[in-house]
């Protein structure tokens, strides 16, 4: 039957069957290249919350992998013919032939503590489940709660419901116990203000929030994502919080020189003209990045200000 005579639940539900057969796919390709994987979202979340036969859609494959298998899980990638796309927080990858979409993470919005402390935490206690007729690992429990509030917290400026939906469902399925041990998790990962911000966009979140003593202020980084220039002072933020000067070094290396696909989105006119265009779009972005940075650390500065935090 032609895709356009489907329902739109029906086309949602082969969307997902084809998403998962790609998780199945790449996850058995980085196992091969000795990256272990952990599945963040999608059929983790649906099968657990949605039990009752509600559908929950999802449209990409969203992996939690080790920062030092960022290299490996790249060349991977670009082995089954994805390439890195732009504008997201995450590594997002993308297979042309197919429109499949894979987002690669190696920390959790929100947190705090090193990525490789993160990955410790979170790659505990994780379980098994059958996507796409392969076993693949994902979250425990208690770290998918802490995910889902984090998650929820992420989407809050941008009108993005799922996230919303999926917290007023793990309110309902989770006792206060396991919702306790995820703010523990929350608390060792140093991101116990997101979590607790994530929780108070529902009303029974908040509520459980103050039963279990979660902090109110609300997280500077989520005041950044508001404002206008968001992208510009959320990168500010993240240089002056990343532990490690080499850590930062990547950042800000990744953002003044990010991937060609980045580059002929971002400088369409320039990209245009080749090779020689492409070129002449990364010797202008460091000159326009220099051009705005002073407006931006004015409004960084007093962000941080206002949010009871000094710059660094």
């Amino acid at each position: 039957m032609p895709a356009e005579e489907l329902s739109p639940a029906l086309r949602a539900a082969a969307l997902s069957l084809r998403v998962d057969a790609v998780t199945a796919e790449v996850v058995s390709k980085l196992r091969e290249s000795g990256v272990r994987t952990i599945l963040l979202k999608g059929p983790s979340i649906a099968e657990w919350l949605y039990a009752d036969g509600t559908f929950r859609p999802y449209s990409d494959t969203d992996l939690l992998v080790a920062s030092e298998t960022l290299q490996a899980t790249s060349g991977a990638l670009r082995a089954a013919g994805f390439r890195e796309q732009p504008g997201v927080s995450s590594y997002t990858w993308f297979r042309r032939s197919d429109r499949s979409i894979v987002d690669l993470h190696d920390t959790l919005f929100g947190v705090g503590s090193p990525r490789e402390e993160a990955w410790r935490a979170l790659s505990e206690g994780t379980e098994t489940m059958r996507v796409g007729g392969l076993d693949v690992e994902v979250l425990g429990r208690t770290a998918r709660l802490l995910y889902i509030a984090l998650h929820a917290a992420q989407h809050e400026s941008d009108g993005f419901q799922r996230p919303l939906k999926d917290l007023e469902r793990a309110l309902r399925h989770a006792d206060e116990q396991l919702w306790g041990e995820a703010a523990a998790l929350a608390t060792s990962l140093q991101a116990e203000p997101t979590f607790a911000a994530g929780l108070r966009l529902d009303p029974d979140g908040a509520r459980l929030a103050d039963r279990i003593k979660l902090p109110g202020e609300r997280p500077l980084m989520l005041s950044l994502r508001e404002g206008g220039g968001r992208p510009f002072l959320v990168t500010l933020e993240r240089l002056a919080t990343t532990p490690g000067m080499g850590a930062r070094l990547r950042l800000l290396a990744r953002r003044l020189a990010p991937p060609p696909d980045y580059m002929r989105w971002r400088y369409p006119r320039l990209a245009a003209r080749g090779t020689a265009g492409l070129a002449l779009a990364y010797v202008w972005r460091p000159v326009s990045t220099a051009l705005r940075l002073p407006a931006a650390i004015l409004a960084w500065r007093r962000a941080r200000r206002a949010g009871g935090n000094r710059p660094r």
